[in-house]
């Protein structure tokens, strides 16, 4: 069985654990719009597509992977999601199932605002959020909320971090340099049904919530139900990303992420921030793809690719839980490109 990474990126170590976990009866397909980054080097075979807005992007997946004989697509990156998820009847249509979630649970995990409404509506606790810059003021000028104050674009974009405002000028700057920063990236050119210019606005303010941030690996079967959640500590981040993260043993957390996982019914793997202060377990925000940090539940023996896998073929599943005490981090490997001896 052949497997499909599409916007597999800078990825490379999830291409190495589906070509494990096909042992040998199957090879990785990449895709992705810029051919220079390790997943598309470290893939068994590699796919320059157009960009994911582009009329032709569904139709230039489906051909490699009919082609290439893929009977699973995996998406590796948020604003791919909404146009698989659309598409995943032409995928079945071919017998190629997409392990991708349905449209409404894509968009309450890329749209932070929605993912808000969500959490409200079903009873987890998560930070105070603002989507105007005068209601935050208003706020803090209240007492509702105290500094500091986090601003973050609405639609997650690993490239725009979050910024720390400490009082009322950092936060008016740090609105309009955000604000900014979302109009020259390709946000702007998404369709409609990717960004519901709902009034909202495009940044979005929250609360600072201390305590210790975790990361949960939230895994769903392929049709929607919870089948196990891994937990870690987040030791240290870099640019976004979990750096540095021990497996721990929280029962409360194993037992939001299944009531997450349930109550969302997203499919594959969901990327889940909480930040954990006494009895509070606030969850920040999740993202319904493989994150920065699932290596580290990898690592522990959480093979979330295997287990997709399993599901694809149609075996019985088997749930593999992570080994509690892994400590990891990440290392920069330079890496030579494929059938070249002197660079690209």
């Amino acid at each position: 069985m052949n497997v499909l990474l599409s916007c597999v990126g800078r990825r490379g170590y999830l291409v190495d654990y589906f070509r494990e976990a096909l042992a040998g009866q199957g090879r990785v397909i990449a895709a992705n719009s810029d051919p220079m980054t390790d997943g598309m080097w470290r893939a068994d075979r590699a796919y320059e597509v157009p960009p994911v807005n582009d009329a032709g992007y569904i139709d230039a997946l489906l051909e490699i992977a009919e082609k290439e004989e893929v009977k699973l697509v995996v998406s590796l990156f948020d604003i791919d999601l909404p146009f698989l998820s659309a598409a995943r009847e032409r995928f079945a249509e071919r017998g190629i199932q997409v392990a991708v979630s349905n449209e409404a649970v894509v968009d309450i995990a890329n749209d932070k605002w929605r993912t808000r409404v969500f959490l409200q509506e079903h009873g987890f606790d998560g930070p105070r959020t603002w989507s105007t810059l005068s209601s935050a003021l208003e706020a803090v000028k209240s007492g509702e909320v105290r500094w500091p104050l986090f601003v973050k674009p609405r639609w997650g974009m690993g490239s725009i971090g979050v910024q720390v405002a400490r009082d009322a000028d950092e936060l008016r700057f740090f609105h309009e340099h955000t604000r900014r920063a979302i109009a020259r990236t390709y946000l702007t050119m998404m369709e409609a049904r990717v960004i519901d210019r709902d009034g909202h606005g495009d940044v979005l303010i929250q609360e600072g919530v201390p305590g210790q941030e975790y990361g949960l690996d939230v895994f769903n079967d392929l049709e929607g139900h919870h089948v196990i959640t891994t937990v870690k500590r987040k030791v240290r981040m870099r640019s976004g990303e979990t750096d540095v993260a021990e497996v721990v043993d929280m029962p409360e957390l194993m037992r939001l992420g299944a009531r997450l996982g349930r109550q969302l019914g997203h499919v594959g793997n969901l990327d889940v921030d909480v930040m954990v202060s006494g009895d509070r377990l606030a969850v920040i925000e999740f993202n319904a793809r493989f994150g920065g940090g699932y290596p580290f539940s990898h690592l522990a023996g959480a093979n979330y690719p295997e287990m997709l896998i399993q599901l694809a073929r149609g075996l019985p599943l088997m749930p593999a839980v992570a080994r509690v005490g892994t400590f990891g981090l990440k290392a920069l490997v330079p890496m030579q490109a494929p059938d070249s001896g002197s660079g690209v």
